[in-house]
Order: C-alpha cells, then structure tokens, then sequence
C-alpha cells in the first residue's frame, strides 16, 4: 500500500477503533484526553495511538483497564509503571485491540502522567506540528513506512527522534535520519 494512503487509512481506522471500544467514554471522567505521536501529527505507520490522561491511582487505571477489556475487540491489556526518569510516577496501560487487516492488533499507549509532564509533551508536539509542512510530512511518512520492522511497526522509541531529525535537525536524507536514531541509542533493523 503507498505510504499516504496507508497513512489516511490508519488515521481514519483510529478514530474507529477508538469508538468501537468506547474509550472516550471510559476516559472522560478522569480528565481531559490528551493525544501525542502520529496520531496528534497525522503521520501514522502502523496501528499505534498514544494518549496521556491526568494522574489517577493504580485501581482507577486497573478500573479503566477492565472497562477496555469488557470490548470483545480487546485481546489484552497490559500494565506498568514508569521506568523512565523523564516520565516520573507515570502508570502506563496499554490495549491491543484487534481491528483491520494490519497483520498486528491496534496498541493504544494510555499514559497517566503529572499534568506538568503532559503540558511538557504537549508543547513538543505543538511545536513539531507548526513545522509540518506538507513536504516535511510526506517524508516522515515515507521514512516510517521503509522502516517498519519485521513486526510492522516502526522501532521502538522511534518516535519523537524521527520528529526531531526531520524538523529539528532539518535532515532529509534517510540514511542521515537513520544514523540519526542509532546515535540516540534507537535499534533499526531495516537501515
């Protein structure tokens, strides 16, 4: 599939999965839901939201966690705390939900974070969506697409560093961008 269509494709089946399985429902009454990522920045690959919400304590996420799972749509929900100094006290869930033909279950990264730290995450994305411009996207959408891992999916951690290569650092060259991730300690498998 060419990487555009795949990509409004991916964005459009969010929005449906995310319906299928009530999520917006389920989140409301912890606060506002705060999107990141590719889908924030319309630049999607493979089937992956990410979310922040507000703190809340172990049993309201466990509480959420089984509200999500009630969807026969969900294969599992996995939870965890934060492991990472940048994201302190964060409790992580995360969903798969199997929808569409991707050849693996929609994941929804649902973050609880510190509301200082979501602003924080917020304002990168901001920043990064301002310096879209459709040129730019076209080749962060291309670059993910050519490195998608045998798994279908882009590397892990990739993310925010494939942003910022592109915008930040201003590279355009997909080996430069890939050099880029390896030297910010990311493994690429399809370099």
């Amino acid at each position: 599939m060419d990487p555009f269509a795949r990509s409004a494709k991916l964005r459009q089946e969010a929005d449906l999965v995310m319906q299928a399985i009530g999520l917006h429902d389920i989140l409301a009454p912890y606060g506002p839901v705060t999107f990141i990522g590719s889908y924030f920045l319309d630049t999607m690959a493979y089937p992956d939201i990410d979310i922040s919400i507000p703190p809340v304590t172990i049993a309201q996420l466990f509480g959420i966690g089984g509200q999500i799972a009630a969807s026969e749509l969900v294969a599992e929900v996995v939870f965890q705390r934060s492991k990472t100094p940048d994201l302190p006290g964060g409790l992580y869930l995360k969903p798969r939900v199997k929808y569409g033909d991707w050849g693996r279950p929609w994941k929804i990264d649902i973050w609880s974070l510190r509301e200082d730290i979501i602003a924080q995450r917020v304002a990168e994305m901001q920043r990064i969506k301002a310096a879209l411009t459709e040129a730019r996207r076209a080749q962060i959408i291309r670059y993910k697409c050519a490195i998608l891992t045998p798994a279908g999916r882009t590397p892990m951690y990739s993310g925010i560093f494939i942003y910022r290569a592109f915008v930040d650092e201003g590279l355009s060259d997909f080996g430069d961008v890939t050099r880029y991730l390896i030297a910010h300690g990311i493994q690429v498998e399809n370099a």
